[in-house]
């Protein structure tokens, strides 16, 4: 089992919904999460959030799925963020995280 993670700006928030449902991902969460990137720390992540200490509404979702599932959704993932312009900023992110056990 996988531990999916996906985060993303409000305004992408419907495409991340459709790339789980197009993917047959019945159940998962999703919360705001408000993102700041300070002047002091420059992360390895570009154009992630707004420089400065500008608020970004943003959206964090997470679901436990199969691993053939995460891999489609993390390859469908990486098409979107290839379709978009170049420069766009605010790609979407998603990771995946080995679940050891569950209860």
């Amino acid at each position: 089992m996988k531990l999916l993670v996906i985060l993303s700006i409000e305004e992408s928030a419907e495409d991340v919904r459709k790339i789980l449902a197009r993917q047959k991902v019945s159940v998962y969460s999703e919360t705001d999460v408000f993102g700041f990137q300070t002047e002091e720390h420059q992360p390895d992540i570009t154009n992630w959030f707004a420089k400065g200490d500008h608020r970004v509404y943003s959206k964090m979702y997470f679901s436990v799925q199969g691993k053939a599932c995460v891999n489609r959704i993390l390859k469908e993932i990486e098409e979107f963020n290839n379709k978009k312009d170049k420069d766009r900023s605010n790609p979407l992110h998603a990771y995946q995280l080995d679940v050891e056990k569950v209860v």
